[in-house]
């Protein structure tokens, strides 16, 4: 099973450096990328792949285009917060309201409620545990916010590669998570599904590791952003500072991306539901906190 997903967020929604997005968001009116959103459906309708677009709700409630746009050409919508904010610098009751003003937007446009949350730069971790228990009660069938490495920004190393029900506090979520996942190479762990690993590995690396997965009974779960495939404009770069990282590229990225769509049938997360929940085990998540 190959899964294809896309956060979409505009080109300076990074989490680090940590900036402030208010001026960036009173100054962009985002069509650029409603564009991008654009040629991504049609470079899936090419070769027949079905995606999960995670959208900011922000974006959503300014630029409603763009979700009318994701699903009139048959793909899935679902939310990627309201801002792009770490989840794990707010607090229950913040996260709540703001996740309640993101439920009402996706509404609104669509009439119907979102059935799948990712959190923005993978934002969950075991100090936040309690964000999946609010997503469950808010009504989400799943969540795909957990990635099982650990970096500067984000990872929880301890969560499993693939599907699970997560078990925090002796009780088990009716929530699924879908999380990125894994290839071990000797006792190394490594990513390669999306982002930067993406990027930085070349395509034949990437499609060793994703057909390994798929031989071993696992599943692949693809993730990109629009910056990953159009690079940022030298004044953006520029505007965003020292976060020179977020321009890393080895090759050319959409090459590499086209590469994937014809190599690998993709599809939604909400289309293979039932056969994600068929193979997930529950999976204890320890807990350094409690809802508040």
């Amino acid at each position: 099973m190959n899964l294809l997903t896309f956060d979409v967020e505009d080109w300076y929604h990074i989490n680090y450096p940590i900036i402030d997005f208010s001026d960036f968001d009173r100054q962009e009116d985002h069509q650029d990328l409603f564009g991008h959103v654009q040629k991504l459906t049609e470079i899936c309708r090419r070769t027949g792949a079905q995606g999960t677009f995670f959208v900011l709700a922000r974006l959503l409630e300014k630029r409603p285009q763009i979700g009318e746009w994701i699903i009139d050409q048959g793909h899935e919508l679902a939310l990627h917060g309201y801002e792009h904010d770490l989840l794990y610098e707010k607090e229950p009751d913040q996260f709540k309201k703001e996740l309640e003003h993101s439920i009402e937007i996706f509404h609104r446009i669509t009439g119907k409620y979102p059935l799948g949350y990712r959190a923005p730069s993978w934002s969950i971790n075991l100090s936040n545990l309690w964000v999946l228990e609010i997503l469950e009660s808010f009504g989400f069938i799943y969540d795909a916010s957990i990635f099982p490495i650990k970096n500067f920004l984000y990872g929880l190393p301890s969560a499993p590669s693939g599907p699970f029900y997560p078990v925090i506090g002796g009780r088990q979520l009716g929530l699924l998570e879908v999380p990125v996942p894994i290839a071990r190479l000797g006792s190394q762990r490594i990513a390669y599904s999306g982002g930067v690993y993406f990027n930085l590995w070349p395509f034949p690396v990437t499609r060793k590791l994703a057909a390994r997965q798929i031989l071993q009974g696992g599943i692949n779960l693809f993730y990109f952003h629009p910056w990953d495939l159009w690079r940022r404009s030298p004044d953006q770069c520029r505007r965003l500072k020292s976060a020179r990282w977020v321009t890393i590229h080895l090759g050319d990225s959409m090459k590499k991306f086209k590469k994937l769509l014809a190599t690998f049938p993709l599809g939604n997360i909400f289309a293979h539901l039932a056969q994600l929940k068929e193979r997930a085990p529950k999976a204890f998540l320890g807990r350094t906190d409690e809802p508040k």
